[in-house]
């Protein structure tokens, strides 16, 4: 079931993407055209495990995946303060200057500790889509350059759309905006 969300996260990215061509008349505009979806996957514990995406319009969709309090999909609206707080968290954290992935030996992560949580951002604007997945048990020179980056971005967008009012007050590790790693 969760890779039957992702692929209809990745889908509802897609779509709004291409909205978002059509409704500018075919015109990209780096700042109008922007999306960003953030998936948190669990851990071992009581990790909140969710994904969130906001589209150019403002509109965010939510879908609690485990260990939230709204489970399944939710809707909002981001206002246009929102909308830029977001634009101004990816251009802070120059996504697309990192690695496509921090999950494995292969990619720096050494050691490689188990049954930790791990957070995919994916952002598609004027310049294509860029997707980083960064996995917390991922230890070593290369995790704790990127870590921090990643951990500001993704603290923000759940900051900003708010992920709190679905997540709710989680019982164990991985309070929103908090890391646990």
């Amino acid at each position: 079931m969760p890779l039957f969300r992702l692929i209809a996260a990745g889908g509802t990215l897609l779509l709004t993407a291409c909205g978002t061509w059509a409704a500018t008349g075919g015109h990209r505009h780096a700042a109008s055209a922007t999306v960003v979806s953030m998936e948190r996957t669990t851990c071992f514990g009581m990790c909140p495990a969710y994904s969130v995406t906001l589209a150019a319009d403002g509109h965010v969709t939510f879908d609690g995946i485990a260990h939230v309090q709204t489970m399944g999909p939710a809707a909002a609206q981001a206002s246009p303060a929102q909308l830029e707080a977001v634009r101004a968290a990816i251009a802070q954290a120059d996504l697309r200057s990192l690695g496509d992935h921090y999950t494995t030996h292969a990619d720096g992560c050494s050691p490689l500790m188990m049954d930790m949580n791990g957070v995919k951002i994916t952002i598609s604007d004027a310049h294509g889509s860029k997707t980083v997945d960064f996995y917390y048990g991922c230890r070593g020179a290369i995790a704790n350059q990127v870590r921090p980056r990643i951990d500001t971005l993704a603290s923000s967008i759940d900051r900003q759309l708010d992920t709190a009012r679905w997540i709710g007050k989680p019982s164990g590790p991985g309070v929103p905006g908090e890391a646990v790693h």
